[in-house]
């Protein structure tokens, strides 16, 4: 499963041509680069960190992405993704412990 680390409430109008470059930090103080040179006009507002997970929570492997959209057309994994606070403690542990191995 998709499980978001890290939601940015801003909020960029972007124009084709322009250069989309963020770096977010996530609940787990790893940080991620975001950037993309954009081919089309619109607004991101869809702005998260995120790690892929097993459904109890432990991680496939360490890598953390990033990724920027607008919230009304989102690819279904992403419309289907878990954030973290709403994970079950057992989740959340798996997620933190695995994390640091």
């Amino acid at each position: 499963m998709i499980v978001i680390t890290s939601k940015s409430t801003e909020v960029r109008e972007v124009r084709a041509g322009d250069k989309f470059r963020l770096t977010i930090k996530d609940l787990l103080g790893s940080s991620v680069l975001i950037e993309e040179d954009i081919t089309a006009d619109f607004t991101a507002d869809y702005i998260v960190s995120f790690r892929f997970t097993m459904e109890d929570g432990t991680l496939v492997g360490s890598h953390l992405a990033g990724m920027f959209g607008n919230s009304k057309n989102l690819p279904k994994e992403f419309e289907d993704a878990v954030m973290f606070e709403d994970l079950t403690d057992s989740q959340k542990e798996r997620l933190t412990n695995s994390s640091m191995n």
